[in-house]
């Protein structure tokens, strides 16, 4: 299958250098923690952590992989710490796929997961729409080969290229999964849309982008933020580095203390970010993901995000 997650919008072509300052600029936007006053540790691998920490929780994108490609070594990493007995989450702002569409691509690609353990934004949304039935016809910017179904009972309104302006102001609300196919006409026609009629606007993945290959794309957080500057519409998110993912995370780790679990993640906004406000430890992983080939001491500075390990691959 072709991507189709959009590598330019309006001008922007995302580098590394580029979502780092963007998420700067949204830092109020994002949870706030105090500061990490000690630097961090680096180190060649995970694999010293492992006897340090009772629990492993893993960001996808970046860590494990990158878009459809494992990065080498990730499979047999998390395979070790199963093998020692040491609970493994992953916590993926992934939103496309069903949690059991995930699972079984995490496991064609040689991890040893099942879906408990697996906690993506789309099922994180999925779980408050079970919890907090949304009325009315809800607009799903989500492309067809998505399963928009397993959101349960919701009445559903495709939000993809030729939905028509009478379609989108007739819902009552938004949820966005997906930036797959999303261009400048179909943005331009949702913040019309939302302008002349404010409506909630509920999004699964926060991420502005994701390393997929050689480039980045542009993820559903960037048109969320967006669409709020244009529209004054404040999005409710359910991803990283927002609470109820972490929240999910300990809730599926219950008598582990926060401070013996490692949160490994490729993004200082989102992953290191999240589990500093619950008192998780963090591992920084730098070689993949959205920080790749930037001065990460200058961004840590900058940010204010500190982690407690860095490490270029797990």
């Amino acid at each position: 299958m072709t991507d189709s997650h959009p590598t330019t919008f309006d001008g922007v072509t995302p580098t590394p250098a580029w979502a780092f300052d963007q998420y700067q600029r949204l830092r109020d936007q994002l949870p706030a923690t105090a500061a990490n006053q000690s630097a961090p540790r680096w180190i060649a691998s995970l694999e010293p952590l492992a006897g340090e920490f009772d629990a492993f929780v893993f960001d996808a994108f970046g860590v494990l992989n990158t878009g459809q490609a494992v990065i080498p070594g990730a499979a047999a990493r998390l395979a070790a710490l199963q093998a020692l007995g040491k609970p493994v989450l992953v916590l993926s702002n992934a939103a496309t796929a069903s949690q059991q569409a995930l699972t079984a691509k995490y496991r064609a690609m040689g991890f040893g997961l099942t879906e408990d353990r697996i906690i993506s934004s789309r099922w994180l949304l999925e779980d408050a729409l079970a919890r907090e039935p949304r009325q009315g016809v809800w607009g799903v910017i989500a492309p067809a080969h998505s399963d928009s179904q397993s959101l349960g009972p919701l009445t559903q309104q495709p939000v993809r290229p030729g939905v028509s302006d009478q379609a989108l102001d007739a819902c009552d609300g938004f949820i966005f999964l997906s930036s797959e196919h999303w261009d400048e006409p179909l943005h331009a026609q949702l913040s019309n849309s939302l302008k002349r009629r404010r409506r909630p606007l509920e999004v699964a993945n926060p991420d502005l982008v994701a390393p997929r290959g050689d480039c980045l794309t542009l993820e559903p957080g960037f048109f969320a933020h967006k669409l709020r500057e244009e529209t004054g519409i404040t999005p409710r998110f359910f991803g990283k580095p927002y609470g109820p993912a972490f929240d999910a995370a300990l809730e599926r780790l219950a008598g582990i203390p926060a401070r013996r679990i490692l949160m490994v993640g490729d993004t200082l906004h989102t992953d290191i970010l999240g589990a500093r406000t619950k008192g998780m430890a963090s591992l920084l992983v730098t070689g993949h993901g959205s920080l790749a080939g930037l001065d990460l001491e200058t961004c840590i500075r900058t940010s204010g995000i500190t982690p407690d390990f860095v490490t270029s691959s797990i």
